[in-house]
């Protein structure tokens, strides 16, 4: 235990790394043991300690989470789907997909659903696994009126926002965002890292952008906090990216304001 709790988790995290390389093939518990340099019973211990779930629960969560994946964006047949990670037969498949889901696989790919992934887990800290909900939604082209700031160097960024946001603040503006549909982007676009805030409704700016229509990957932060939308964007990033098969386009997000709640929309690759 003092090899972990002294923060040297990189043989966990290869030990995370062989099981995502093979979850479509046999896994044998004692190889894990051996990566991770302890006994089984330890490695046990300490897994379900660190994440609160099982070794073996942790296993199964990412089969399914893949699955649902290609259940949703694949026309492969369930069947297959289902032998292809692991599941000896259809009735354990459905019967372990609808108790993770609780919806069953053909409910999955009829349905537009909210999409819930088990991620990776990423060794780093104490912090309990959890899931990821999310949703895949086309969103239609909008027009804004917008502020903007830049930077060659994103080192600098977050400086320039806050700039921005005093000088917003500082003219009244701010305050008028809060109570619309506010949009914040962020962009690399010619050699510039860019953010850019603004709404449907003009006011001192006269600066127009379309937002692009597409197909979007959104999370809901649960509160315009930027302490939570940090952590939430630290999940995405550090997590979920890892965790699918779904390319982003990574030169493009959105952040979208609503209330008391801000979603942050990751433009999906076409």
């Amino acid at each position: 235990m003092n090899r972990i709790e002294n923060g040297n988790y990189k043989n966990l995290n290869n030990m995370i790394k062989y099981i995502e390389d093979n979850l479509i093939n046999d896994i044998d518990m004692n190889k894990l043991a051996k990566i991770v340099g302890i006994s089984l019973n330890s490695l046990q211990r300490i897994f379900t300690f660190m994440t609160g779930i099982t070794i073996t629960e942790y296993i199964k969560n990412r089969r399914l989470s893949k699955a649902f994946e290609e259940i949703k964006n694949t026309n492969m047949k369930i069947i297959d789907i289902a032998v292809k990670y692991q599941y000896s037969s259809t009735i354990t498949f459905d019967r372990s997909f609808k108790k993770s889901f609780g919806i069953t696989p053909i409910e999955c790919r009829k349905n537009d659903i909210t999409y819930k992934q088990f991620p990776i887990i990423i060794f780093e800290n104490d912090e309990k696994y959890k899931t990821l909900n999310y949703q895949i939604k086309y969103l239609e082209e909008t027009e804004i009126y917008y502020y903007k700031t830049e930077t060659n160097r994103k080192i600098d960024l977050l400086y320039k926002i806050r700039e921005l946001y005093n000088y917003l603040k500082e003219n009244k503006i701010h305050e008028r965002l809060k109570q619309e549909e506010q949009y914040a982007i962020s962009r690399y676009d010619k050699g510039k890292h860019c953010y850019i805030v603004g709404s449907k409704t003009k006011y001192t700016s006269n600066r127009k952008m379309k937002i692009p229509a597409g197909k979007y990957a959104i999370f809901e932060v649960g509160s315009r906090e930027q302490k939570d939308i940090v952590n939430t964007e630290r999940s995405i990033y550090s997590k979920w990216i890892k965790s699918t098969n779904i390319n982003i386009n990574e030169k493009f997000s959105l952040e979208y304001y609503k209330g008391e709640n801000c979603y942050i929309c990751l433009l999906i690759a076409s």
